[in-house]
């Protein structure tokens, strides 16, 4: 996010595949987010990122599917939780509200 906003805000700065675009979109509007000092930068950062991969293809990237770390079931990725601070995918029979890392599983 610093070289982001150190480039002006440049696209070139952001996120370069879709995967971790949505994870910075995720991690930018997620509960732990609203203490830091700089939020709305977050946000703009979290935003920009979503809007790098688009309508169309945020959709798509959604459809796909993947696998609930702890069962090991695959679901869409719009079904299951990620978790903002090492990536792991909980389905909504594992999914609690804090992950083995003590990150936020948002989604």
């Amino acid at each position: 996010m610093k070289e982001w906003n150190e480039s002006e805000k440049s696209s070139g700065n952001l996120f370069t595949t879709e995967y971790d675009r949505m994870l910075a979109y995720l991690w930018a509007y997620s509960e732990a987010r609203k203490s830091e000092d700089n939020v709305a930068e977050i946000k703009e950062f979290g935003s920009a990122n979503r809007k790098a991969i688009g309508d169309s293809n945020y959709d798509k990237l959604l459809r796909n599917r993947d696998y609930c770390c702890r069962c090991g079931e695959t679901y869409r990725l719009e079904n299951l939780g990620i978790c903002v601070e090492c990536d792991n995918l909980f389905c909504y029979r594992c999914n609690r509200k804090r992950c083995g890392c003590n990150g936020e599983i948002v989604g």
